[in-house]
């Protein structure tokens, strides 16, 4: 497929013949393609086992096209099923290539994806959605990069934004396997233990909700400024509570509309340890431990388990209770049910992923009177607190009003795992109540009275079905 361009390929492309007769170019003092065979040269660089072997073949730009072109004729004569992406930030760029080469080829690969002027935070959802190919792999993990230099030295700003939300992906994802890992057999037998629990529980994919505004309420430091509008905020806006900041919230009279826990160990069971909320949902997992399901509460529902006992069963009982995913954090999950519960506006306390003040948890929280319950007189709380700020390579970053803040490298994950969250869902706005947490992107600062400044609900009565 070849014909004219918008833009003339001359204005940005120094094009020539190749030894082989083929056109080859060069752009600014970088040369694209080899001045001798281009098409081998691409044969040689794509005809390979590893590439093949992953779920998606991403380029990083292209040149004229021979790589991409190349690596097309293999997915169609060996009739694989990869998905083929090609991303490219410059429109003139892409029509100027086809205007060069023949690419037909590409345009027959039936699995296709070509993101040209996409924004780069646009880039990630369309990786993350390729198919699993290994038990543990998807999405970036599952996807073989063709990074070369010379095809993204036009863009390289952009490609650089591309590069950074891939990788953070990756480590996400191996973090995931890595905890899959350790905690693997805790996962199987709480999920064994609980299995009677989907016979007895509501599901979240049955919960019957409309367009509300959405508050998840975490443990972090600025809880603390934001506890004193909980009250009215709970008038206007359905609220959703961490495990960890419960406590904090019924030491103030406070039941939140739903309480979340999807952590499997004994810890995060302590967290609400002798606590009650007769007014509240607690929303878990089949896999948590066993003790949280006699947690006194409205109701409980299940989401669906991310560990291979759960799946099995649900798969086996036809259920799909319903995704909340992982995110490294159960405040990764309460935004995910706010999400699937169709909310148009999040906004969030107490959600820092940073230390303002050098705190790690609002004053009075479970975590810090865990501290004071192990202290003795050679190890006091300040030590335990002392280690929570520097175990994780603390590093100094900016908050939302660009004033230094504490974080770590533990805090930036959770941070990057809400960025590329928040950047497949642009649909969903979210904002935080106190500017003195990490600045995170896609995450805007609001003040409390933007909230409160909306209509107060109708007493809310959530009914849940099971299917």
């Amino acid at each position: 497929m070849t014909g004219s361009s918008p833009v003339p390929p001359e204005k940005f492309w120094k094009l020539e013949s190749a030894r082989n007769g083929m056109i080859t170019a060069s752009e600014g003092s970088v040369r694209l393609h080899s001045a001798y065979n281009p098409e081998r040269e691409a044969a040689g660089a794509v005809n390979r086992e590893e590439v093949f072997g992953k779920s998606a073949i991403v380029f990083y730009g292209f040149g004229l096209g021979y790589h991409v072109i190349e690596c097309a004729k293999l997915l169609t004569q060996n009739k694989k099923n990869c998905r083929l992406v090609v991303i490219e930030p410059d429109i003139a760029h892409f029509f100027a290539a086809m205007a060069v080469l023949d690419w037909t080829p590409v345009f027959q690969v039936e699995n296709l994806i070509i993101a040209v002027g996409a924004p780069a935070e646009s880039v990630l959802p369309l990786l993350e959605d390729t198919s699993k190919v290994n038990v543990g792999e998807t999405g970036v993990s599952a996807s073989y990069f063709f990074d070369i230099p010379a095809f993204t030295a036009h863009a390289a700003s952009y490609f650089d934004v591309v590069r950074s939300l891939v990788k953070r992906n990756q480590r996400k994802n191996e973090i995931n396997a890595a905890t899959l890992k350790k905690f693997g057999r805790l996962w199987c037998r709480n999920s064994l233990k609980n299995l009677n629990q989907y016979g007895k529980c509501g599901f979240v994919g049955g919960l019957e909700t409309k367009d509300l505004p959405f508050l998840i309420i975490g443990a972090g430091p600025s809880l603390e400024t934001i506890l004193p509008y909980i009250k009215d905020l709970q008038e206007r806006c359905v609220t959703v509570c961490v495990e960890t900041a419960l406590r904090a919230l019924l030491r103030e009279g406070l039941q939140p509309d739903f309480v979340i826990l999807t952590d499997p160990q004994f810890w995060a069971y302590r967290h609400i340890a002798g606590l009650c909320a007769p007014d509240s949902i607690f929303i878990t997992e089949v896999s948590a431990y066993p003790s949280v399901f006699r947690f006194k509460c409205k109701n409980i529902l299940l989401c669906s388990s991310q560990f291979p006992v759960g799946q099995f069963t649900q798969n086996q009982l036809g259920i799909t209770p319903g995704d909340l995913g992982t995110g490294g954090s159960v405040a990764s999950s309460a935004w995910n049910f706010a999400h699937l519960c169709q909310a148009r506006e999040i906004y969030t306390a107490g959600l820092d992923f940073a230390f303002p003040n050098k705190q790690t948890h609002i004053k009075g929280s479970s975590a810090e009177q865990t501290w004071h319950t192990l202290a003795n007189r050679l190890f006091g709380p300040d030590k335990f607190t002392a280690g929570a700020l520097y175990s994780a390579n603390a590093v100094t970053a900016k908050d939302y009003s660009g004033s230094p803040v504490l974080t770590d490298s533990r805090m930036k994950m959770f941070s990057w795992w809400f960025e590329a969250r928040l950047a497949a869902c642009p649909e969903t706005k979210t904002y935080t109540l106190d500017p003195r947490g990490l600045n995170t992107p896609g995450i805007e600062a609001a003040a409390p009275d933007k909230l409160l400044s909306k209509p107060r609900l109708p007493q809310t009565n959530f009914s849940v079905s099971r299917k």
